[in-house]
């Protein structure tokens, strides 16, 4: 058994993934818990689909070796199509680092009282490291930061659910998102939502992804996505007076004490500097193989174009793009489930 591969590939897939929407609580929130109990066995869908999913996606990639995600989407629509794709992923992933790097900001002016540039420059220096010793820095860093994640996220939901105590009586408006309209839809949507970036970050790192016992790493990877899932919908559920703030989770957390809401602040920043990492290596890999740019001078032009953007609002840029991730992740599901049966 490859014990290490299978770990880093589920850490890889958890990092691409739980970025700062996730982390937060609003993307549970919007996607799962509107619907009330039925809410969990949407994530119960999401679940199965992110692990056969996942072994799809590494299992196409390791039978062409493929070595970006250019070369990925040219297998999967063809040459002409493939090409299309290529240049919206490239725009959608420049647009997601900007969110998150917005977003690290914004949380160290709300929680820390600092310039929002502390957060984006510190941001910025963790990512570069990572990012220059390719896609064995990426593993490797997904490695150390997802199991941080893991203890602190799932520690203080958990802690929260089982001891704090909520307000008594609230009765919570729940405002129904027009895109998302029943809790089956809302499961496979959000797989969608988030399925074209891990297949990005999977189809960039190449042949580091393409081990025995990486396949196994992506079921276990989805499995370990519907459990982080599962308990931030319980502790809103269990708390239904925060579902009205930006960031839900910290709010639970706020209910064991501000020792709990300062380490949540840091799973969050955390959440947004793993899925800028994974955005980045993609961008940074992608100009080296698709236009023979140096790779260490393409990580800082890519920084030097991202971080002046990076004073944009983080929830107008969430607002605005997020949505088109799930229905342009629509097309993928299909397309890779046909692709895999035929090849």
């Amino acid at each position: 058994m490859h014990i290490k591969i299978i770990f880093q590939v589920a850490a890889t897939y958890v990092g691409a993934v739980m970025g700062a929407g996730f982390a937060s609580g609003q993307e549970i929130q919007q996607f799962f818990a509107n619907f009330g109990g039925s809410g969990l066995l949407g994530i119960l869908i999401s679940t199965v689909l992110f692990s056969l999913l996942g072994w799809i996606m590494i299992d196409l990639q390791r039978r062409w070796r493929v070595s970006s995600y250019m070369e990925f989407f040219a297998r999967l629509f063809g040459k002409t199509w493939g090409a299309r794709m290529d240049v919206v992923i490239s725009l959608l992933l420049f647009i997601g680092m900007t969110a998150m790097m917005s977003g690290a900001g914004a949380v160290f002016q709300q929680y820390f009282e600092l310039s929002p540039w502390v957060g984006i420059f510190l941001t910025a220096l963790v990512i570069t490291i990572a990012l220059w010793f390719r896609s064995e820095g990426i593993l490797w860093i997904n490695s150390a930061l997802i199991p941080l994640k893991f203890i602190f996220c799932l520690g203080i939901a958990l802690w929260a659910i089982l001891f704090a105590e909520g307000i008594k009586g609230v009765d919570v408006e729940i405002v129904a998102n027009p895109m998302i309209q029943n809790w089956v839809f809302s499961g496979i949507l959000y797989v969608s939502f988030n399925l074209t970036l891990a297949m990005v970050v999977f189809a960039s790192l190449g042949k580091e992804i393409q081990k025995p016992g990486a396949r196994i790493g992506a079921v276990f990877g989805g499995i370990a996505l519907g459990v982080f899932a599962l308990v931030i919908c319980m502790a809103l559920l269990r708390f239904p007076e925060v579902r009205g703030y930006e960031i839900p989770m910290v709010a639970v957390a706020g209910r064991l004490g501000a020792w709990a809401g300062f380490f949540y602040v840091v799973v969050l920043w955390l959440a947004m500097l793993t899925a800028a990492i994974g955005n980045g290596f993609s961008l940074v890999n992608h100009m080296e193989k698709r236009y023979g740019f140096n790779y260490q001078y393409s990580i800082i032009s890519l920084l030097l174009l991202v971080i002046p953007l990076s004073s944009v609002q983080f929830s107008f840029i969430v607002k605005t793009i997020y949505p088109l991730f799930g229905y342009l992740g629509l097309i993928f599901i299909p397309v890779l489930i046909w692709k895999y049966r035929k090849t």
